[in-house]
């Protein structure tokens, strides 16, 4: 018989969810966020501590994208989550991933991830590190099963 729980915002697995974003100067930033979900039909809301630079990043563009980490990217997606933007400005490259500007907002695209939420900036939130974006397109590598096709 499985265990009595209180009501918890409890996913699993989670994804592996990896934040793009520009810096001041446009130099793409990724890091590796430990939390985050759909909250709404079209809005995602992932928990980025202040002290990162992603989150300044988000703050001064005002828009994000999302990936979802795959088996055959561990280790550089692991890379992204360790390594800091603050003292490491060049760490995409080092990651060995390669990104793409977004067509729909002003954030990089990691090309080697098959899926990705381009999202704008709906609110911050300092005390509880959330932030909230509006998903604005979600592209997927090699296009989506025509039975997933809306209008």
């Amino acid at each position: 018989m499985k265990q009595k729980k209180k009501k918890k915002n409890w996913m699993f697995p989670m994804p592996v969810l990896m934040i793009g974003t520009h810096g001041e100067d446009g130099t793409p930033d990724v890091m590796n966020a430990a939390w985050g979900g759909i909250t709404l039909e079209d809005e995602i809301t992932i928990c980025i501590d202040t002290s990162h630079k992603t989150w300044a990043n988000i703050a001064a563009r005002k828009a994000f994208t999302v990936a979802f980490g795959t088996a055959g990217t561990v280790k550089s997606c692991d890379y992204l989550g360790i390594a800091s933007g603050n003292k490491t400005p060049d760490k995409v490259t080092k990651s060995g991933l390669t990104v793409t500007k977004s067509e729909f907002v002003d954030a990089p695209v990691v090309n080697e991830l098959p899926l990705v939420l381009e999202c704008e900036l709906v609110s911050m939130n300092e005390e509880n590190c959330n932030v909230v974006g509006k998903i604005l397109n979600c592209g997927v590598a090699g296009g989506l099963d025509p039975a997933m096709e809306v209008g």
